[in-house]
């Protein structure tokens, strides 16, 4: 059942037509500027119930006639927070009904279906994404999450933690495949003052506020130092990753062409040829060709196919069953089935 609060929300309605503010405008901005939405789309709201994607709804529903996109909704039962967890589905779907927004819910066994070296978040974000791309399959539309400036920031950080590259100093990508975030501009304290403005109330999920998890000991502890030293530190990241972005797919493209010029008939690729591309596009290549396979590249994985192309032949095992190959001037991705006896 939903608590009081949450139902006096629900009752309460959805205003319309009060002036445009920061939030309506930044996520106008958004959408224009990277060509997120255009007339006659489908669009599913990544709905948790927290501020961030309540706004989003909320926003999004109030100005759908005027771009002409049609609005639905998604949230992702975790079965993580048990009662909290129900309750946060209630909310949505009581919330979705009062906005006379279709709304579908996935509950997802995050526990029961984790992987060895993959955390409860890994886990719970692949599951995530996983309804993400079967929703926007079954209704053929974009899905919109909910990230804003602040989570990009916290993104760069993390990503810089761990020894990132380029890419990883890109941060949150507005747009990606079927994915948009037409709050990438927007902080989170413009999205709390859009909910107030608003009278929006929206659920907290209370592990946002343990230091257990690494992105929230960045939100709670590192980047409040941060912005004692630059207040304006999520505009100046959000420049920053703006303009690595445009530099990452320039040398993206290029890697793309040089690849192309590699291919070889049997559709392998000439080793010769990649092996005298410069460091920054024979890494990029190799990533190309792991996606090719569906293999998601990861610095361990580029760093041994490299290797091998580099000496000229060579087997590199990246993922169960597929080989990393180099072999009479041939470089590509392998099947190879293994078979293991077992032992008595």
């Amino acid at each position: 059942m939903l608590n009081e609060e949450k139902r006096n929300f629900v009752n309460a309605g959805i205003n319309h037509g009060e002036d445009i503010n920061a939030v309506q405008k930044k996520v106008i901005a958004a959408i224009r500027q990277y060509g997120m939405i255009k007339k006659g789309d489908k669009i599913i709201v990544a709905l948790s119930g927290g501020a961030d994607s309540v706004t989003l709804l909320h926003c999004l529903n109030e100005i759908k006639e005027t771009i002409g996109f049609e609005l639905f909704a998604c949230h992702i039962n975790h079965n993580l927070r048990g009662k909290d967890s129900d309750e946060d589905q209630a909310y949505t779907e009581s919330l979705c009904g009062k906005m006379n927004i279709p709304i579908r819910v996935f509950s997802i066994d995050v526990l029961g279906t984790a992987q060895k070296h993959q955390s409860v978040e890994e886990r719970a974000r692949a599951l995530r994404y996983e309804a993400f791309s079967e929703e926007a399959s079954r209704l053929g539309a974009k899905v919109a999450t909910a990230h804003n400036s602040c989570d990009n920031t916290e993104t760069v950080f993390l990503n810089m933690l761990r020894g990132t590259g380029l890419k990883g100093l890109c941060g949150i990508p507005p747009v990606r495949d079927y994915l948009i975030r037409p709050l990438i501009l927007c902080t989170r304290e413009e999205i709390e003052k859009y909910c107030k403005d608003k009278g929006l109330v929206f659920v907290t999920d209370k592990t946002n506020f343990s230091t257990a998890y690494t992105r929230n000991k960045i939100r709670l502890e590192l980047l409040p130092k941060a912005i004692e030293i630059n207040p304006s530190i999520y505009d100046g990241i959000s420049r920053m990753t703006a303009s690595l972005t445009e530099d990452s797919a320039f040398l993206e493209e290029m890697a793309r062409t040089k690849l192309a010029e590699a291919k070889l008939e049997d559709h392998s690729y000439s080793s010769e040829k990649l092996a005298l591309l410069p460091r920054p596009l024979l890494a990029r290549a190799i990533s190309l060709i792991l996606r090719e396979k569906d293999v998601e590249p990861t610095a361990i994985k580029i760093n041994g196919f490299e290797e091998i192309i580099k000496s000229g032949n060579g087997k590199v095992n990246i993922e169960k069953n597929k080989f990393a190959v180099v072999k009479k001037g041939k470089a590509e991705i392998q099947i190879i089935v293994q078979n293991y006896r077992k032992r008595n």
